[in-house]
């Protein structure tokens, strides 16, 4: 049992796969969500404003609470008379329809001039915090066959491949850097593949009663639904819950595979505070809160509208201590966890970027340079293969000779892959067959590049 903001909350007390979400039972009573019963009640009454005449089973549903919670809530609320049953649409409580009454319209009033949220009923803060701490990004660890296995589809040198893993399994700041189109952002997005696995993500968060958003479909993944029933007695006497009841996931958090935020130019300093919105009057999480669990990406750094120096500054003592700290409307700060692996990306030399002090904070600095000639005839080779095109060793020489050694342009790791989808098109529209021959790697050059 642990005690959370005064609610007895079920925590599973075991060994836990650092890969896989932890399993929370779902509560069975309103002590057991950690939530004021205030809070429940409000959600309830704006379950009837916006249903019309839902049927009980549907409410509970909504707020993804057992029904003899939401029961115990629309006891209350028809005691008060704040609703009535107007029509049975089943057997049972559960198809009771229920509608607001007079007195409970006012009450809805009421309760929508505070937020007005409607959805999953969140979990406390201090919830969060367990449960974040259980599937902490810093718990996991990535071996040299993990790096190989997700960097396998980039040609990469061994300096570079022997500083990745260490850097992901230090869970500290990361730079990646070097000329623009050497496969940075794709190895950004490569190291959240490293640390997979699934985690919770509640679908908000209450902090003395207000509410603040965090699932975010567009963010997170969700993994593969669970059966409702996640876990059963299977005999065994000592995991069974009481009154014989199964265990089932508590439905407030969505199982998500471990996040990878990106972040590009169009980052601001205001995405990564709390976005209070006047009319509905509840928040939703920054971006860091989005990722925590997982890998949070500024790509493109030091191309944002805030300036380098601003942007470097926010993100000082969450990197030195592992907390941020967010304000309510309230004037109020939250110290809220900052569990990210962050990572930067960037084509511009680090000098420009910021000072050493700064850079003292970044344990681990990548960069990913420009291909050797070696390396490059492989990425070539690999992208005739992806596009069904033949590779021709006298084709690639004369590419590299013709459009690199005699006009000193230097050698980039996305100019393979873009020249062949040239050359495809180009032989397409010509009504021809691609292949790795003189007239159209010219055309296809000829079309690529520009004089800087």
């Amino acid at each position: 049992m642990t005690n959370v903001t005064g609610a007895v909350v079920r925590i599973e007390e075991q060994e836990e796969d650092p890969r896989e979400a932890p399993f929370v039972p779902q509560p069975q009573t309103v002590e057991e969500t950690g939530l004021d019963f205030g809070l429940l009640v409000d959600l309830c009454v704006k379950a009837l404003y916006y249903g019309g005449r839902p049927k009980a089973r549907l409410i509970s549903s909504q707020l993804a609470l057992n029904f003899h919670i939401v029961q115990e809530v629309l006891t209350f609320l028809k005691r008060e008379q704040f609703c009535e049953v107007v029509a049975s649409a089943g057997m049972g409580e559960q198809n009771y329809q229920y509608t607001l009454t007079t007195k409970g319209a006012e009450k809805a009033d009421e309760v929508l001039a505070r937020n007005r949220y409607v959805g999953p009923a969140p979990v406390s803060f201090q919830a969060y915090l367990e449960i974040l701490d259980r599937q902490s990004v810093r718990r996991l660890s990535v071996s040299r066959e993990d790096v190989e296995r997700v960097l396998s589809t980039l040609v990469l040198s061994e300096r570079t491949l022997r500083c990745i893993g260490p850097a992901v399994n230090s869970s500290k700041a990361i730079l990646i850097y070097g000329g623009s189109g050497n496969g940075k952002s794709t190895m950004a997005r490569a190291i959240g593949e490293m640390l997979d696995g699934q985690i919770l993500v509640p679908y908000a968060i209450d902090i003395n009663g207000q509410i603040i958003k965090v699932f975010d479909a567009r963010t997170h993944q969700e993994a593969e639904a669970s059966p409702p029933l996640d876990r059963r007695n299977n005999g065994d006497e000592n995991n069974a819950m009481p009154n014989g009841l199964e265990r089932r996931r508590d439905r407030r958090w969505v199982i998500v595979r471990r996040p990878v935020v990106m972040a590009g130019g169009e980052l601001t300093l205001r995405d990564l505070e709390l976005r209070y919105d006047a009319v509905s009057k509840f928040y939703v999480a920054p971006l860091q809160v989005k990722a925590n669990g997982g890998v949070l990406v500024i790509d493109d750094f030091g191309r944002q509208i805030v300036q380098p120096r601003e942007l470097l500054n926010r993100w000082i003592v969450p990197m030195d201590k592992g907390t941020d700290h967010l304000v309510l409307q309230t004037g109020e700060v939250i110290e809220s966890p900052f569990d990210v692996l962050l990572v930067f990306s960037t084509n511009l030399p680090p000098a420009q970027l910021g000072d050493e002090a700064f850079f003292r904070r970044i344990r681990h600095k990548i960069e990913i340079p420009n291909p050797t000639q070696e390396e490059f005839l492989q990425i070539l080779e690999w992208a005739c293969r992806d596009r069904g095109i033949a590779f021709s060793p006298e084709g690639a020489t004369y590419l590299v000779e013709h459009h690199y050694v005699q006009t000193g342009r230097l050698l980039r790791g996305c100019h393979p892959r873009d020249l062949m989808e040239l050359v495809d098109d180009i032989a397409r529209y010509g009504g021809r067959t691609p292949a790795l021959e003189p007239g159209l790697i010219d055309l296809a050059c000829e079309s690529y590049f520009v004089d800087l």
